[in-house]
């Protein structure tokens, strides 16, 4: 049976290269002792306490631990930005008043306002929704904001010309005009927000967490769970931008077309 090379398999070919470089580099690295072997463990070193951390249900722990800190403020940024852009976005004199309040804070890291959270709330998983929810919400209104800003203006005419009232306005041609920018800002905001988790679970233990997983590794110089803890990072970022954005982005291009890109 002949085996045909398709462009699909060429493609991820050629994703994985970088990682087969920096794995074979760092496997030649330990063979020959290039670093010390407590600093830097071997690839099959990370493997074996990878297997054993999802054994024993650590891996599971951190999981829930960390989803716990990430989605109520997540979601909570995603339903607040989604309004604040539609009224925002929709009109010129609310854009005149919040816009420039906006672009104050974003260029201002979220840990920035971390000790001010600490003091007012304490070391404990509220700190880390109020810094969570600052981070994602701030990369999202810029995306949510143009994409309703930037809607044919025809469609809102013709919205009011057929009788719809606001609720209707709003649900059948805003939302749906400005989808496209909407999935680009959650994606970006996810991205702010898995981040902005590890740290923030580093600086806030009583969480726990992945973040707290890796610190908690480093103080015991156990540093191929540091490995194993950058790792479990890498893969849920890779899996939900492949199987979740990517899914969504695909299936609202095709029903609404490309729309007009956002800030990124």
């Amino acid at each position: 049976m002949k085996f045909t090379v398709t462009p699909k398999i060429k493609e991820i070919f050629r994703g994985l290269i970088p990682f087969l470089v920096i794995l074979l580099t760092w496997q030649i690295a330990t063979y020959f002792h290039l670093m010390p072997k407590w600093f830097l463990p071997s690839p099959i070193q990370v493997i074996v306490s990878f297997g054993e951390l999802i054994k024993d249900g650590t891996v599971l722990k951190l999981l829930i631990e960390s989803s716990l800190n990430l989605f109520p403020p997540f979601l909570l940024a995603v339903f607040s930005s989604i309004l604040l852009g539609i009224i925002i976005g929709s009109s010129s004199k609310n854009r005149q008043i919040f816009f420039p309040f906006i672009c104050t804070l974003y260029p201002i890291p979220s840990f920035a306002y971390l000790p001010f959270i600490i003091i007012l709330i304490g070391f404990n998983r509220p700190a880390i929704w109020i810094l969570l929810f600052i981070s994602g919400f701030l990369r999202m209104i810029y995306n949510m904001i143009i994409g309703v800003q930037n809607l044919n203006p025809t469609w809102l005419l013709m919205g009011k010309n057929l009788g719809l009232n606001k609720n209707q306005i709003i649900f059948k041609i805003i939302i749906p005009g400005a989808l496209p920018n909407i999935v680009t800002g959650i994606r970006i905001g996810f991205g702010s927000v898995w981040r902005s988790i590890i740290g923030a679970e580093m600086l806030v233990g009583g969480a726990g967490g992945l973040g707290n997983f890796i610190q908690r590794a480093e103080y015991s110089f156990d540093f191929d769970k540091i490995f194993v803890g950058i790792l479990l990072i890498a893969i849920i970022g890779l899996f939900v931008e492949t199987f979740v954005f990517k899914k969504i982005e695909t299936i609202t291009l095709e029903r609404w077309g490309n729309g007009t890109e956002g800030i990124q």
